[in-house]
């Protein structure tokens, strides 16, 4: 199988056992990467969904300041 690593075309076949190793564990990396780049974007839109939810519920009337000084 051939990859690229550092814009060169490299068959992993002329890998040594540690070398197609570090390539699986570099490869599986980026994979989890990728799936918390989708799991980080799906948070931020359920983040903004609830907060408009959520302003949706505030009381309509602002609490009055403190004006003791406090």
């Amino acid at each position: 199988m051939n990859f690229n690593f550092d814009k060169k075309e490299y068959d992993s076949e002329k890998l040594s056992n540690e070398g197609k190793l570090y390539l699986q564990k570099l490869q599986n990396i980026i994979a989890q990467k990728q799936q918390l780049n989708i799991q980080f974007t799906d948070l931020e839109v359920l983040q903004k969904h609830y907060s408009e939810l959520l302003k949706k519920e505030l009381p309509k009337e602002k609490l009055k300041e403190n004006k003791t000084g406090a």
